[in-house]
């Protein structure tokens, strides 16, 4: 069934099994979405409308509205014997165009006055505006449209190199001999020697086996890094174990200092020789 087929009122405009039919039959079922289909063809009641005039061959600026407002309420009609919904617009117009019929049906006193503002001019300019709008769209639409019909090209051009051609044959002669005539570059390799705790302990004790007493600080070696003051530190710990050396220090904000318990022993018992004498020389004064 085509629209022509289903608009037209001067020929059977439904056919079941080879039978035309000019009103639909009570006992023919049709699907709501089969006459929804035609009305989705059009952008709106105007667009529908428009479609009718040109179907008749009408000419807008002499437009007899009287068979317009017939097929598009007829239609209607048919749409709403379906329990198709019909949008507010479509509503509208046919709303309009039953009141421009009756008004046609009605005779016209002599003495009526002439409405300032024409209902059949102001749909008739609306039509002629709305076929200007759907040409120039129409217009628009058959150029080439980007992102449909041509899209932006996206190939890379690549990096475009700089010629230099400020030099001769000569200079870039002697450039590759330079390049040829340089030494290979040499890269020294820093090895960290590895610090023993062995050594370390022994370099505390030969430090400290004059008597001296020294800070902390003054152990260790700038060469070795954090790793020599880790090494250094765990040596006094163990020396201290060992009692080889042991932790002096004069305050709690003075820094620790290290020293050789066998130096601090030998002024012990020096000192405690000394006493012994002392208190020998006193006892033998008592008895003379």
């Amino acid at each position: 069934m085509t629209i022509d087929a289903t608009l037209s009122l001067d020929r059977p405009a439904i056919r079941v099994l080879d039978e035309y039919y000019q009103d639909i039959p009570e006992d023919l079922y049709i699907p709501p979405e089969a006459f929804a289909i035609l009305l989705s063809q059009f952008e709106g009641p105007l667009d529908f409308l428009l479609y009718l005039v040109q179907k008749n061959g009408f000419d807008l600026t002499h437009l007899d509205i009287a068979p317009i407002a017939k097929q598009y309420l007829h239609y209607m009609e048919q749409m709403k014997s379906l329990n198709i919904e019909l949008t507010a617009d479509y509503m509208v117009m046919a709303a309009l165009l039953a009141d421009l019929k009756s008004r046609l049906l009605l005779p016209i006193p002599e003495s009526a006055i002439e409405f300032e503002d024409d209902p059949k001019k102001q749909l008739i300019d609306r039509l002629e505006h709305y076929l200007k709008i759907k040409q120039a769209a129409e217009r628009l639409a058959a150029h080439s449209i980007l992102e449909r019909d041509v899209f932006v090209a996206q190939a890379s051009l690549g990096e475009r190199h700089q010629v230099i051609d400020r030099f001769d044959v000569a200079d870039l002669h002697d450039a590759l001999l330079c390049i040829f005539q340089r030494p290979d570059p040499h890269v020294h390799q820093v090895e960290h020697e590895a610090v023993q705790l062995e050594e370390r302990m022994q370099f505390i004790q030969s430090v400290l086996a004059d008597g001296a007493c020294l800070e902390f600080g003054r152990l260790l070696n700038p060469n070795q890094g954090r790793m020599g003051v880790v090494v250094t530190f765990v040596a006094v710990l163990e020396l201290v174990k060992q009692q080889h050396v042991m932790i002096v220090h004069d305050g709690v904000e003075r820094t620790l200092a290290i020293q050789s318990k066998a130096i601090q022993s030998k002024a012990i018992q020096s000192k405690a020789f000394e006493n012994t004498q002392d208190q020998g020389e006193a006892y033998a004064t008592s008895f003379s």
